[in-house]
């Protein structure tokens, strides 16, 4: 059963690609998993590694060379995520019921979501052939968005979100917008 049809004591797993906006934009992979206590509210939990290595500059303007920054950001999330009630669009494009046999009804389950936890940043900057500087820091983080499950099959959805990543790192808060694309699997009774 999708995750949105998911009765109460239900796991979910999911996994997918992730993006977040600043330090150059960072790109990489999500893994998460939720625990249904009710029919449609969830907790959920999940973990970002994205990555970026951006090249400062198109041109080289020192005798130095290339300037090079690297970034590693990890996030460590948990919180509710509420499902809205079932939206059905059929293939003439209006939602509800198809009118007749011959009109495919697409189901979309729309979610909101609120996560707290802790983010981890790792940069380098190097300039030429001098070592690297890097520095890291950890600090509280908190997001806030939702999305939407499309069922594929009785266990498995596809899922799309798009998220408000508050961080607050280097003693500042830093505001990143967060996309997703993944799949889930819900282990559960039919």
């Amino acid at each position: 059963m999708c995750a949105a049809k998911a009765g109460a004591q239900d796991l979910e797993v999911s996994g997918g690609w992730q993006h977040a906006t600043s330090d150059f934009g960072v790109d990489g992979f999500n893994l998460g998993a939720a625990w249904f206590f009710q029919p449609r509210l969830a907790v959920a939990a999940q973990y970002d590694g994205m990555w970026d290595t951006s090249r400062v500059g198109t041109f080289e303007f020192t005798s130095v060379g290339a300037i090079v920054a690297q970034s590693h950001l990890q996030d460590f999330l948990v919180g509710p995520r509420f499902y809205f009630p079932v939206h059905t669009i059929n293939d003439t494009g209006t939602s509800g019921r198809a009118r007749n046999r011959n009109h495919k009804v697409y189901r979309l389950y729309p979610f909101a979501e609120a996560q707290f936890g802790i983010s981890h940043l790792h940069q380098s900057i190097q300039e030429g052939i001098l070592p690297p500087a890097t520095h890291s820091d950890s600090a509280f983080s908190w997001m806030l968005g939702g999305g939407v499950d499309y069922p594929l099959t009785d266990h498995f959805s596809a899922r799309g979100n798009v998220d408000l990543l508050r961080t607050h790192l280097n003693a500042s808060a830093q505001s990143r917008l967060r996309l997703g694309l993944g799949i889930t699997y819900t282990f559960g009774e039919r």
